[in-house]
């Protein structure tokens, strides 16, 4: 390992450290964890679109919609998303017209990975990476005390900290030049600030994975695509991501 990566490896592992003791929360829950090892020094801006698989939960409700930006340096990308349910993001978006309820939320979640091998003319990319992500509730930008929090349904939040490696190869099509990638992970969930007498699930630390694919456009523009599954507090939930971004280089 060279010394850019030992020192690349040694501000990841800082900013995530950083990250988990401040509680910031990342993967936001109905959205893949997008996590392509192949990207170059860049920014890049991203939509989504997450939907569930479960056939019984309608669309029109727990659909996820998702906003961020990433940025690249060399072998370390940082990836920073807001995202939303449709219905919830509906509410907020009608403003003083709308129904935004105490229980009305979005989510933040930062992703960090550390490439260690491949990029540039190698078809090959391997990269570790962490994160967290926070739900915020409506309450959250009034202030409220917390007993008038309780009476409105509970101030709990779900956090979630994921940990895991990425492996990605570039496809040498004639026309386009895909990026398949696969990664596994340990995803510790947890609940925070669970209000005095209610029932809250202890922490858990479980396995899931998501597999994806990147297909650039004239270098610019990048489609995307991923399949996430795995447990979560012991049943198996899966979910379906497709997305699109516009910038030069950064994570895809």
């Amino acid at each position: 390992m060279t010394r850019i990566h030992r020192a690349s490896m040694a501000v990841v592992i800082g900013a995530m450290a950083a990250g988990v003791a401040a509680t910031a929360q990342a993967q936001i829950q109905g959205m893949p964890l997008f996590t392509n090892p192949r990207y170059a020094t860049g920014v890049r801006v991203h939509a989504d679109l997450g939907l569930p698989t479960d056939k019984n939960v309608g669309l029109g409700n727990y659909s996820v919609l998702q906003g961020g930006v990433t940025f690249a340096l060399g072998p370390v990308g940082i990836g920073a998303n807001v995202g939303a349910t449709r219905n919830d993001f509906k509410n907020i978006s009608n403003g003083t017209g709308g129904t935004v309820g105490a229980q009305t939320k979005v989510t933040a979640s930062a992703l960090l990975q550390l490439r260690l091998l491949g990029g540039g003319m190698s078809p090959w990319s391997f990269s570790l990476f962490g994160g967290a992500s926070m739900d915020v509730k409506a309450y959250d930008f009034a202030s409220l005390p917390s007993s008038v929090q309780n009476q409105l349904g509970g101030s709990s939040k779900v956090l979630t900290i994921p940990v895991g490696a990425a492996l990605g190869i570039k496809l040498p099509l004639v026309i386009i030049s895909p990026n398949l990638w696969v990664a596994p992970r340990l995803n510790l969930t947890s609940i925070i600030n669970c209000p005095s007498g209610a029932y809250c699930p202890s922490s858990k630390s479980e396995f899931r994975w998501a597999v994806g694919l990147d297909i650039p456009i004239f270098r610019i523009i990048s489609v995307r695509a991923a399949y996430d599954s795995g447990k979560l507090y012991g049943q198996t939930v899966d979910n379906f991501g497709v997305g699109a971004s516009i910038g030069i280089g950064g994570m895809r």
